[in-house]
């Protein structure tokens, strides 16, 4: 049993060393989540939430948002470029969390982008690049968070980004709960005067320059026995944070829309179990 933990933590280590690796020259991280499957949650007692894996899809968001409160990797509230810091530090909070097991970690083949690729084809060209089975939606909300609004200023000081995304999977029928941490490098330019041959002038924008990058994928299985054994620890530990709050929580302001409320403000002045 103790070569079995001493494995798991050498392999969640290695995990977290690729991904520091990744992020060690980036300027700057977009950040958001997504939840897969069924939410069942039926229950707003703390101990339950733990006790009964039935309510463990709120068990795994509430563990996500103390360790995204802990390292300050708040990007609901806090600028892209601070997120370079804690996105390592929440990795490793997430990954050695004793509840959970790192499955697998994988590297996509090399992801070649040509020169002002759109967003479109950019969502186009990873969709089969991702190691899950919503690889479909993930790469739309990577899409989704690509910084084209920049301005000359931004993409000047903000080249190298970090698109990451947590992303919770509990199949329906099922109380078992997986997590995918998935995040790739993505270089930003910047057109100050664009050239045209005929027509008005375009306006000036941020664009994905030519570039290989890559697309990272740790699995972390949820171990549920370990859970409802440790329940009333976890419930003197931790804020209990339903699923919509915790990926608002660790989702960036919306580059094309309004931007979330301080939930985390509002978190830590009411009381441990918010209404869902």
């Amino acid at each position: 049993m103790l070569l079995i933990k001493s494995v798991l933590v050498l392999c969640s280590a290695v995990a977290v060393l690729a991904q520091r690796h990744a992020y060690s020259d980036a300027d700057a991280v977009a950040s958001a989540a997504l939840f897969f499957g069924e939410d069942t949650t039926e229950s707003l007692d703390p101990l339950k939430i733990f006790k009964d894996p039935i309510n463990h899809a709120t068990a795994v968001s509430s563990i996500l948002a103390f360790s995204a409160d802990k390292t300050g990797f708040k990007p609901s509230e806090k600028s892209a470029e601070s997120l370079t810091e804690t996105l390592p530090e929440f990795i490793t909070k997430v990954t050695s969390f004793p509840g959970f097991i790192l499955v697998s970690s994988s590297e996509s083949g090399a992801v070649q982008l040509k020169d002002h690729t759109t967003a479109e084809e950019f969502e186009n060209k990873i969709r089969d690049m991702i190691d899950s089975d919503h690889s479909r939606k993930i790469a739309f909300k990577l899409a989704e968070l690509l910084p084209l609004d920049l301005d000359y200023e931004e993409a000047t000081r903000l080249k190298n980004w970090i698109l990451s995304l947590v992303v919770i999977d509990k199949p329906k029928g099922s109380n078992e709960v997986s997590i995918q941490l998935v995040s790739m490098k993505l270089s930003i330019a910047f057109d100050k005067e664009p050239k045209t041959c005929s027509g008005p002038t375009p306006t000036p924008e941020a664009y994905i320059p030519e570039q290989t990058t890559k697309i990272l994928v740790s699995k972390l299985d949820v171990v549920s026995p370990f859970l409802v054994a440790h329940a009333e620890s976890l419930v003197g530990l931790l804020p209990i944070v339903d699923v919509e709050r915790m990926i608002a929580l660790i989702t960036s302001p919306a580059r094309n829309g309004p931007e979330p409320e301080d939930l985390l403000s509002l978190w830590a002045s009411q009381q441990k179990v918010f209404s869902f």
